[in-house]
Order: structure tokens, then C-alpha cells, then sequence
């Protein structure tokens, strides 16, 4: 599937749509459990996993038209009907909402949102959101998510590789924990709409290699995602300037091999005991500890991508003492260097 069959797949009208569009209007809803939630009433999807009963609600609520992408068992894609409103109702997966096309309306927690095209919005479990209907240009596409899945198998999966991804999956978590949303002003990213085009194209038109492109362009999406968020949160002047977080964590990150705790401090124009309470703070490590994950990182990152023996690997991470870098490694990997790399 090239682009432009996709975006005429994405466009055409689905024989529910043109129902709605003459003024039809879906009753199922009257079917469908409610509960009260602040004193509104809504409606509860059963989706405890990904079944057949929750999968044919779903596609009532959504649209009959393109098929509802189900390749990975925790992850499903589908486009939102147009010109038929979903009212308020919960459901106990994630939602990420990315709009392909137009504008869309809607009321998330009470909070109204206008989502614009190339932006994202992230629903947590349990959260109550309405969409309003949907014009003939507004093109909405919902990532429906098994609910541990974005925490346990994406969020760690960035986690692991950089203190300040870690501290970004943290704010993420905590943000959308407490609010139970997060928009992503993507609006004007490059790349988010070409990953998600790469998506679609696989979702609905799948290769031989359909599950593992899938999910790392899931994952690649993520990644961006992340770089959005890093930038809005650059953007608050008072914690830029009140709490350089962020620049101190990226300059550790990048002379991790020679900065102190002093030189660190000096840079900022703070204290080194300062520096000391931000870091532990914002990313529960010390700044020994986060000197020995990046350099650590670094380490395993040698031993598995290039030949250096494992003395040149441990003066080039940064450390002076061959034995030290054993037992640090060694209390990290539960192996040896050597070990390590011959598992590779």
C-alpha cells in the first residue's frame, strides 16, 4: 500500500458512515452497562483483554469500515467513525488518539480538548472521554492498548537506556496518573506523521514481517514522542530557569567520562550539594549513581558493538581501574564483562 491509497482508504466513506451522514444514529449505547463517575453518567466497555465481545463493541462504536488491526495481541488500531458522536464512557486500556487529518473535539475528564492534525492524546484507563461527531475531513486514528503494555513493554524499554529518557517516562506516568491525560503538541513534528503513515500502511496492508515492524514503529513513534515532550517541558521557563533539570541531566549524560560533582555544579552556577538534591529529586539517583549507569551503559554498549578488549572498553567508559569495572559490571549484569560479550 503506497500513500496515497492509504490516505484514499483512510478518507472513504464506510457504509455505517453513510448512514450517519443521511441522520441515522446508533442506538446500541442503551445496551451498553453505565455508571456514574463525579456525577455523570457513562458508558463501560468490557475490555479486560482483547476479546470477541469487546472487539464487536468496539466496532459498533468506531465504524464498520477499514478492519480493526489486531496483528499484535495488546495492540490494536482503528479508525473513529465520522458524524456520529461517542458518548462519554470508560474502558480499562490505554488510548492514544492521533489525528491524521482535520481537527477533532473532545471532552477528556471534563477537560475540553480540540486535538488538530498530527497531534497526540493519551488516555489513561478509566478515564471518561466523549468525542464529538466527526466531519467528513476530521480523520481520527485510535491506538488501543492492552493495559499494561505501554508502561511495562514500551515506556521500560526507553527507560533503560538513558537517565533522562528515564526521567521523561516518569513525567509522562505521573502526568497522565494524576490528570489521566497527556496531549502531545506534535503538530509541527517532522516525523510523527511519516511513522505513523509507515504504520497505517502496515497495519492495514501487512507484509510477511508485519508483527516486528509494527511494534518498533510503535516503538520509534514512542521515542519521538518523548523528544515532543522534552521540548514542551524546555518550553516552562520557571522550571527552566528555577530547576535546570533537564540541560544538567543531558551535560551529565554527555561528560559523564570526566565532569565532577564540582565541575557539574560550577557549570550551572549552584552548589554542588544543590546539584546533589535536584538529581536525586527528579531521578531518584545519587550522582555517583548516575555516573556509574552512564558509564556502565557505555560499557555494555562497547562489548556488544565493537572488538576493543575489555581493558581499552574499561579506560574508555571512563573507569581507571580494571577491578572496579568488574565488580560495578558484575553487580549490574550478574556476569562478567567476558561473559557478557560472549553471550552477544
Amino acid at each position: 500500500m503506497n500513500l496515497a491509497a492509504l490516505d484514499h482508504y483512510l478518507r472513504e466513506l464506510s457504509p455505517s458512515e453513510q448512514r450517519y451522514k443521511a441522520g441515522h444514529t446508533y442506538t446500541g449505547w442503551n445496551e451498553m452497562k453505565r455508571i456514574k463517575i463525579d456525577g455523570r453518567e457513562c458508558i463501560v466497555l468490557k475490555i479486560d483483554t482483547f476479546d470477541s465481545e469487546y472487539m464487536e463493541q468496539k466496532q459498533h462504536m468506531l465504524d464498520s469500515g477499514p478492519a480493526m488491526s489486531t496483528i499484535l495481541p495488546s495492540l490494536s488500531i482503528k479508525r473513529t467513525s465520522r458524524f456520529n458522536p461517542l458518548p462519554e464512557h470508560i474502558h480499562t486500556h490505554i488510548e492514544i488518539n492521533y489525528v491524521y487529518s482535520g481537527r477533532c473535539l473532545q471532552v477528556v475528564d471534563g477537560h475540553p480538548i480540540t486535538l488538530e492534525k498530527n497531534q497526540l492524546l493519551l488516555i489513561d484507563t478509566n478515564c471518561p472521554h466523549s468525542i464529538a461527531a466527526l466531519e467528513e475531513d476530521d480523520i481520527m486514528i485510535s491506538v488501543l492498548l492492552n493495559k499494561d503494555f505501554l508502561r511495562e513493554n514500551v515506556f521500560t524499554q526507553f527507560s533503560k537506556d538513558s537517565v533522562l529518557s528515564h526521567f521523561f517516562i516518569n513525567a509522562i506516568n505521573e502526568k497522565t496518573d494524576h490528570d489521566h491525560f497527556l496531549l502531545f503538541h506534535s503538530e509541527n513534528n517532522r516525523r510523527i506523521p511519516l511513522f505513523f503513515q509507515e504504520l497505517f500502511c502496515e497495519c492495514y496492508d501487512p507484509s510477511v514481517n508485519s508483527s516486528d515492524i509494527i511494534l518498533h514503529l510503535f516503538y520509534t513513534i514512542m521515542a519521538e514522542l518523548i523528544n515532543v515532550y522534552e521540548n514542551e517541558f524546555a518550553k516552562d521557563e520557571r522550571f527552566e530557569y528555577n530547576v535546570p533539570i533537564v540541560p544538567m541531566i543531558r551535560y551529565i549524560e554527555k561528560n559523564f567520562r570526566t565532569c565532577t560533582l564540582e565541575s557539574v555544579a560550577d557549570f550551572f552556577h549552584i552548589s554542588p550539594n544543590y546539584v546533589s538534591i535536584l538529581l536525586k529529586k527528579y531521578t531518584n539517583l545519587t550522582y555517583m549513581q548516575m555516573i556509574q549507569a552512564q558509564k556502565l551503559k557505555y560499557a555494555e554498549n562497547l562489548l556488544k558493538c565493537t572488538d576493543f578488549s575489555i581493558t581499552e572498553i574499561t579506560h574508555m567508559a571512563g573507569y581507571k581501574n580494571v577491578s572496579f569495572f568488574y565488580k560495578k559490571f558484575q553487580e549490574k549484569y550478574r556476569c562478567s564483562p567476558a561473559d557478557y560479550r560472549g553471550r552477544r
